[in-house]
């Protein structure tokens, strides 16, 4: 600061000491009348008061640039320290914009942490609840096992009365041969030993009926086995799916259905509300038994997809509308019960044309017995099969609910005859799964089974024949 006041003093000093020589200069060259370069005196006194500035201006600027390094850098790199000035600047906005970067990458890490805290937490309190439910299911497996091994006692017991009786049997049989001899050879006791073979003939015949009784239920017996191996698996697979977290509604899962034929696009709005109204009821019982509010809204759709779902039933036919759950949610859902906004639970809305999509004997699938006498636990997985393709055709074709199947009335006697049926055959053929009536778009897949060889039926389950052609389908 002070070598900035002496600079300037000194500057002004400097010009009035210039400033008054170059007056007096100039009083003396007009005074004594001098001329240069040829000029008039008045000329040239001009001429001397303009070289008096040009002196001032420049000696205050030299002593300017000789006493201040920032002017001298000021006026020769001017255009250098704004280049520099503006690549700092752009340098300033690349570390302010990764700076903002960094700060929300920090953030999304924390947020991050923190539902990954709650998620553990959820986690901890669903694997208590599974380890009740494996407990539970520990013991209806326990059950299950202690009927199986009734049943393969009974199988056991089963099969050696059949060996007693076959024994019977071939010992009945030689009798019959020496009495038959006997009988050639004592013509006059022929009426009386041809009555007692008759009574023997007659037991014969009764214990080759029960023989074959024995047979026939040992048959039924094993099928049931099979069966009842495969509700085993299917128990370990559930309990599988409650060791991972106790299940309310599932993927796909139907939560309601409507039958309707609107005339107003208003009239197919307020169905499908009422609809909607009804499914999240109904979640709600499933999720969340004890909420306070029953009235509380947690099911999510587009209200776009509601509009165009109404607008694509008013054309007068009958229509099959569908909401079904579009994830799995669990008991306790945590979006749920802690009231998160907007509702967690996402559904899908499903409008298709009630129709007839199977004709009752229509085939649905179809699978070959290549073995002349194939085992119990092939014939059980083949008619798994058989099903499965059946319940995938009719998921393509358009049909709204297509799991848990009805076979012949539910997987009961007459499919266990119908097994035996095949097993007993004694030559390759194929088996259908046809539908057991007419089938529309709302279900359910009701079944029947069908063996066929070479494009022509042999025999079938509740059916009736003459709903079948001669030809293959």
């Amino acid at each position: 600061m002070g070598i900035g006041l002496l600079l300037i003093t000194t500057v002004l000093v400097l010009g009035g000491v210039i400033a008054t020589l170059g007056d007096r200069i100039g009083m003396r060259v007009g005074k004594s009348r001098l001329s240069l370069f040829n000029l008039r005196p008045r000329q040239t006194a001009t001429v001397v008061s303009i070289v008096t500035g040009s002196v001032i201006s420049a000696s205050t600027l030299g002593l300017l640039l000789v006493a201040s390094e920032q002017l001298r850098k000021g006026l020769f790199e001017f255009e250098e320290i704004q280049a520099n000035l503006a690549e700092a600047r752009a340098a300033l906005e690349n570390t302010q914009t990764a700076k903002a970067e960094v700060e929300t990458a920090l953030n999304r890490v924390t947020r991050q942490k923190i539902d990954a805290e709650g998620e553990l937490t959820e986690v901890n309190t669903f694997l208590d609840q599974a380890t009740q439910r494996e407990t539970l299911v520990r013991e209806r497996l326990g059950q299950t096992q202690n009927q199986l091994g009734l049943v393969s006692e009974q199988a056991n017991q089963l099969q050696g009365e059949i060996g007693r009786l076959q024994q019977d049997r071939q010992v009945l049989q030689s009798q019959q041969t020496d009495i038959k001899r006997q009988i050639a050879q004592r013509d006059r006791s022929l009426s009386q030993r041809n009555r007692e073979l008759q009574q023997r003939d007659l037991a014969i015949a009764e214990r080759d009926l029960a023989i074959d009784q024995r047979e026939d239920a040992l048959g039924r017996l094993k099928t049931e086995q099979a069966l009842l191996e495969d509700e085993i698996q299917r128990l370990e697979s559930e309990f599988l799916k409650l060791r991972a977290g106790n299940v309310a509604i599932s993927r796909n899962q139907t939560l309601a259905l409507l039958i309707t034929r609107p005339q107003s696009l208003s009239a197919a709005t307020a169905e499908i509300e009422q609809l909607l109204a009804e499914a999240n009821r109904l979640a709600l019982n499933e999720i969340w038994p004890d909420a306070p509010n029953k009235a509380l809204q947690i099911l999510r759709i587009n209200s776009q997809i509601v509009r165009e779902t109404a607008a694509s039933i008013t054309d007068g036919q009958q229509y099959v509308i569908r909401v079904g759950v579009s994830g799995n949610y669990v008991v306790g859902e945590p979006c749920v019960v802690q009231l998160e906004a907007p509702p967690c639970v996402e559904v899908s809305l499903q409008a298709k044309l009630n129709r007839i999509v199977f004709e009752q004997g229509e085939s649905l699938a179809r699978i070959p017995i290549e073995t002349a006498y194939p085992s119990t636990p092939s014939l059980v997985e083949a008619l798994r099969t058989l099903v499965t393709s059946a319940q995938i055709k009719a998921s393509l074709e358009g049909i709204i609910i297509v799991d848990n199947p009805r076979v012949a009335g539910g997987f009961s006697q007459p499919v266990i005859d119908f097994l035996n049926q095949v097993q007993n055959y004694g030559a390759p053929l194929d088996i259908e799964a046809v539908a057991g009536r007419q089938i529309f778009t709302t279900g359910p897949l009701a079944l029947e089974l069908v063996a066929s060889r070479n494009g022509q039926r042999l025999f079938q389950t509740q059916l009736s024949e003459s709903n079948f052609s001669d030809s293959e389908p």
